[in-house]
């Protein structure tokens, strides 16, 4: 599979990476053996990045997945901290669940503007000790936003820039896949390295698979497109389509062919909690459901067309009443 330096790091990585939000709780919610098998079939298959977090749930199957291989793998985690003691947690818990003495990209999880920059300052300066120390090779951030981007790129000491890309633009909370794409190519004058997220909009453009990594890659400033991928069979078919192989029948047969979507069960109790989450706007709160005697305030509803199936509802959900299924 082709290879792309990846910006300053000098880190060599591949044009596909393994994206594990999927393998979690908040969605396929996959047993350690289970997504360990997409892992061993993306190190077969050449792939050579891999993409994890400490809320997601998945470090664990990437360590599982890597036991006996010997090759280079390049691994990028992230942490939600806003404090340097948080971020030490998450640190310490990754390096713990994946196995490894140092972590290559260490990210700030979800940047979404200048004024969040600042206050997760004392974060970024604890990664540059990590950084300093060896324990981690480069510092990379994860954006939803076109102002969190520009925040991003304005930082020198952040290596990586991991937004969401795809041709509609879905899942960018606050401006145009253009107006992404103008501060990514800024972040690659100024030597930074760019992996794409949500190239197939959460599942929106999963039927035009290889117009959406086309897309990407005609940009020629990707060095890395970051697709989530649960088992074997969907690791296989993302790998033809972005050499622009032919995906043979016989394996389309072995995907699921039904949507994803996000399920709100009825022990919802209308706190309110998921919306303040959803930055897509994607839910709100149904009050014909109030029932008082169950202290029910209503019951979330989801609009599926504005749903990029990131699970961070689910996750901030206090009574685990929503996964992405």
């Amino acid at each position: 599979m082709k290879k792309n330096v990846f910006g300053r790091t000098g880190m060599e990585i591949t044009e596909l990476s393994l994206g594990t939000l999927i393998f979690g709780k908040i969605q396929a919610n996959l047993s350690i053996p289970e997504g360990a098998k997409a892992v061993i079939k993306a190190l077969e298959m050449g792939i050579n990045f891999i993409d994890t977090a400490a809320s997601y749930g998945s470090q664990g199957h990437v360590r599982e997945g890597l036991k006996g291989f010997g090759g280079n793998v390049v691994i990028s985690t992230k942490t939600h901290g806003r404090t340097r003691e948080a971020a030490r947690k998450d640190f310490e818990t990754s390096l713990k669940e994946l196995g490894r003495d140092y972590i290559d990209i260490y990210q700030l999880h979800l940047v979404n503007g200048a004024k969040e920059m600042e206050d997760r300052r004392d974060v970024l300066n604890f990664f540059l000790e990590l950084k300093q120390k060896g324990l981690i090779r480069a510092i990379g951030a994860s954006v939803h936003r076109v102002e969190g981007a520009k925040a991003v790129v304005a930082e020198k000491d952040i290596d990586i820039l991991f937004p969401v890309m795809n041709a509609n633009g879905l899942g960018i909370i606050d401006g145009t896949i253009e107006e992404m794409i103008a501060v990514c190519r800024q972040a690659k004058e100024r030597g930074m390295g760019i992996m794409a997220m949500k190239p197939l909009g959460g599942g929106h453009l999963r039927k035009e698979t290889r117009k959406s990594f086309e897309f990407l890659q005609r940009l020629g400033i990707v060095d890395t497109i970051c697709v989530g991928m649960k088992n074997p069979a969907e690791v296989e078919m993302n790998v033809l389509s972005i050499e622009g192989q032919q995906v043979p029948q016989e394996l389309l047969k072995q995907i699921e062919t039904t949507q994803r979507i996000l399920k709100i069960y009825e022990k919802c109790i209308g706190c309110g909690t998921c919306i303040e989450e959803c930055a897509q706007k994607a839910l709100s709160l149904d009050l014909t459901k109030v029932d008082a005697a169950k202290k029910k305030k209503g019951q979330a509803v989801v609009d599926n067309s504005r749903c990029i199936l990131c699970g961070y509802c689910a996750e901030a959900c206090p009574e685990f009443a929503l996964r992405v299924v």
